[in-house]
């Protein structure tokens, strides 16, 4: 089976900002939740210098869900990024349940693993995607399957996110960033 050819720059341009999007959230926990992770992100003096210093624009599609942990977690991670220089890291959320061709595309592991934020150069030239959690994050989950030990992957998870304090997605995130500003190889 073939995947269709999406339009993705008419996905993105179809999309909600974060505020728009934050704003829709109707369930309080939820959006409160994603309030405090938002205010404990902390992020490194180089990496806002970086981030307000860029020259070409980046354009990233959010795939997210606001009952989603994950989405709770890191989707305030790449807002506040994009928050530092609005005018070259352009944010559009797009709701997972009402765009299943585009969820088909970012599976993770056969699953429609959320959240998926797809980073485009400025003309739109797909640079590759993150999600849905931090590399560590992932291998845990990985060995904890093979391991038949669920549960105790997701402690582990728990414990990674209470000590990285947000840094390993900031790190990520950031380097996608980098390739979609890359001008030389």
């Amino acid at each position: 089976m073939a995947v269709a050819q999406l339009d993705l720059k008419s996905i993105w341009s179809g999309g909600q900002t974060y505020a728009e999007w934050m704003a829709a959230v109707k369930n309080p926990h939820m959006r409160a939740e994603m309030d405090r992770f938002e205010k404990e992100i902390e992020i490194p003096e180089p990496v806002v210098q970086k981030i307000k210093s860029l020259k070409r624009a980046v354009n990233v599609i959010a795939i997210i869900e606001d009952w989603c942990g994950d989405v709770r977690r890191n989707a305030p991670v790449l807002a506040k990024l994009c928050a530092l220089n609005p005018e070259k890291l352009k944010l559009k959320c797009v709701d997972k349940e009402t765009k299943p061709d585009l969820m088909v595309r970012y599976m993770t592991n056969a699953a429609e693993a959320i959240p998926i934020f797809v980073f485009f150069t400025d003309t739109f030239v797909e640079i590759g995607n993150w999600g849905p959690r931090p590399n560590e994050c992932k291998r845990l989950i990985a060995r904890g399957k093979a391991a038949g030990r669920i549960d105790d992957a997701r402690e582990k998870i728990h414990d990674f996110y209470a000590n990285d304090k947000h840094q390993s997605a900031i790190a990520e995130l950031c380097a996608l960033i980098d390739i979609a500003t890359a001008e030389a190889v």
